[in-house]
């Protein structure tokens, strides 16, 4: 009697087991897709200044603290993406890098304003 006891009481006692459920992967939406656009498009928003800078020579109205923050923002995202393995934010990070930089070099060299 005892043993038939012991072991229902185990029984009870045992852990359930957990079931891995594998969700499908879905279609990408539209916002997905809008995203890998505006992931492009957007740093290319900032060719126009990087043009004026390197085309006239002249950076006069250009901030420099502003532009060193642009690229040092965009070097913090670069690291973020780069630990999370999020290949769009880096993408266009280091699209904004480049291009920001060169707004940079240019104001520094052509005499861009410190603020």
């Amino acid at each position: 009697m005892l043993s038939v006891m012991t072991r229902l009481h185990r029984h009870k006692h045992q852990k359930s087991q957990k079931t891995l459920v594998v969700k499908k992967q879905q279609k990408p939406k539209f916002i997905d897709r809008l995203v890998y656009v505006a992931a492009i498009v957007e740093p290319l928003c900032s060719l126009p200044q990087a043009y004026a800078v390197w085309s006239t020579r002249s950076a006069g109205s250009i901030s420099i603290l502003a532009w060193l923050g642009f690229v040092v923002m965009a070097l913090i995202w670069i690291w973020y993406a780069i630990v999370n393995r999020e290949r769009i934010i880096f993408i266009y990070q280091a699209m904004f890098f480049v291009i920001d930089s060169s707004v940079l070099i240019g104001a520094i060299y052509f005499g861009g304003r410190l603020y």
